[in-house]
């Protein structure tokens, strides 16, 4: 807390003493159970947002009508969103909006929108942006003038539409995109099209099979379009979920971050996630379904490497001679590579998740020279023969980059992309053991460093379960509480201390930091 006299500032922040573990368990009663942070933090944002003439008064009236929690549901058509969005509803007890049941009734009705949405269907065309608007805002401020917290299944389809609920003031709590695989879309799409067009209840026209392959791709192009849109106008609050999935599985997932985010915000920072382990333990496809998860950003110092390599930078022609050799490329090359990844805007606001770092005792000793701390460290275990086993199956792609597992469940079957298939300098049986010979050197330094928010995973099980182990860490994490006992005073000559862009509360920090 900041309390202005004059011209000196005060910072107090906590105490260590004897009853650090009870306060430990009291301000998890606060922010978990009463979910005290969430209610000043929505709040001092209502105060900010709508300037009442009577602050008192207004906070009185928020406190006696909760804001209600407002989740999307959107994504491909075929994913199964509807019964999805239901089991959600029945599950926290939410109001819900089923764009598709709102259609279908005003063309039960007749009315005037129900005539236009059957013609659009007929046609095979998607239904007016005005239309879904005016059916799905009234539903909304009903909801609103409540007080309810609801799912919306089926909107914003479009750019207009999101638009038209940013005009609103209606801004999610957590916004799901569910997605397919195009080839699969296609498909789906592709046998559900009638094989005739034309107004309903006048004559039909029949389409050939290249006709609806057409339709069908501009269905699919269209729906990928407006998608994209709409996660530029949400951008930071959508969350993709792979609805190639099973049912439960795709519905868990979504509960699971609703959990995370809708019940409480308190003291949450964006995740901050080492992630590390021996060759071939899955680094690289864990982390970015980690990212893709979270929305975090998905760091990787080969991928920044190779950009290096592909630009034929000096950084990168040594780079390519170290990585034929087996050889660690060295700190002063990763570490400048990494702090201008990590200090770009896009990692410092949404979190990030770095694979393949740190590898030497100098990155360790960098990331804390950076102020970067890890909200999590995973440590990925697998024996040694999986690990060899691992590379000799392994290859790629020269013409497309791809990676493929030769003796995998998704092992290609193209006679003419296996011919072509080489493996890879470093992925050879010697490079991989002076490579595991390495890591192994180096786990006892990285435990050390991460002991206190560092968890171990046996990565010689499926993707799904390594995952799902990973996943339940980063949204529990057994994170330890450490209260320090300063006080700042602020005078006219500390403001002589402050850097470009830097607040009062942006100085205070660094200054603890520099001090911890």
């Amino acid at each position: 807390f900041f309390f202005k006299q004059k011209t000196a500032y005060e910072i107090s922040l906590g105490l260590v003493g004897s009853e650090m573990c009870i306060r430990d368990r009291y301000q998890r009663r606060v922010h978990g159970e009463h979910q005290v942070y969430d209610l000043f933090e929505h709040l001092m944002k209502s105060l900010l947002k709508e300037k009442p003439k009577d602050p008192y008064d207004f906070l009185i009236k928020k406190l006696e009508n909760p804001e209600p929690k407002r989740i999307f549901i959107m994504g491909h058509p075929y994913c199964r969103k509807k019964e999805k969005a239901l089991t959600l509803v029945d599950e926290f007890k939410f109001s819900t909006i089923i764009v598709g049941d709102l259609l279908e009734r005003e063309v039960t009705k007749k009315s005037e929108f129900g005539k236009k949405i059957a013609e659009a269907k007929g046609s095979n065309s998607f239904i007016a942006d005005e239309i879904a608007i005016e059916l799905v805002m009234q539903q909304i401020k009903e909801l609103e003038k409540e007080g309810k917290s609801y799912v919306i299944e089926g909107f914003p389809r479009t750019r207009v539409q999101a638009i038209a609920l940013q005009k609103m003031g209606i801004i999610p709590d957590k916004f799901f995109i569910l997605t397919l695989d195009e080839a699969v879309l296609f498909d789906k799409i592709r046998s559900n099209l009638p094989t005739s067009e034309g107004e309903p209840g006048g004559p039909r026209k029949s389409l050939t099979p290249e006709q609806v392959d057409t339709i069908a791709h501009n269905i699919v192009l269209e729906h990928k379009l407006n998608i994209k849109d709409v996660k530029e106008a949400f951008n930071g609050f959508y969350c993709e979920i792979d609805a190639g999935q099973d049912h439960d599985t795709v519905v868990n997932d979504i509960a699971r971050i609703m959990r995370l985010k809708v019940k409480s915000n308190a003291s949450r920072r964006p995740p901050r996630v080492l992630l590390v382990g021996p060759p071939g333990s899955g680094k690289t496809t864990l982390g970015k379904l980690i990212a893709k998860k979270y929305g975090l950003i998905y760091v990787s110092t080969a991928h920044l490497l190779n950009t290096e390599i592909a630009n034929k930078t000096p950084t990168g022609r040594v780079a390519v001679q170290l990585m034929k050799e087996g050889e660690l490329i060295p700190d002063d090359i990763v570490i400048k590579l990494v702090e201008a990844r990590l200090n770009e805007s896009d990692c410092k606001v949404n979190g990030w998740i770095i694979e393949g770092f740190p590898k030497t005792e100098g990155q360790i000793h960098m990331l804390k020279e950076m102020k970067l701390y890890p909200s999590l460290t995973v440590v990925l275990q697998i024996e040694d023969d999986v690990v060899y086993e691992r590379h000799e199956y392994k290859k790629i792609d020269p013409v497309t980059g791809s990676v493929y597992c030769l003796n995998g469940p998704s092992a290609p079957t193209d006679e003419a992309l296996l011919a072509r298939l080489v493996a890879k300098e470093n992925d050879k049986h010697e490079i991989v053991k002076k490579r595991l010979k390495v890591w192994k050197e180096f786990l006892p330094k990285i435990e050390e460093a991460y002991k206190e928010k560092r968890v171990t995973i046996n990565a010689d099980k499926t993707i799904e379960a390594v995952l799902d182990s990973i996943s339940g860490s980063i949204e529990n994490p057994s994170s330890q509480l450490t209260f320090i006992n300063t006080m700042i005073i602020f005078t006219p000559v500390s403001y002589t201390h402050l850097r470009a862009h830097e607040t009062e509360a942006d100085l205070v920090c660094r200054l603890l930091l520099e001090k911890k």
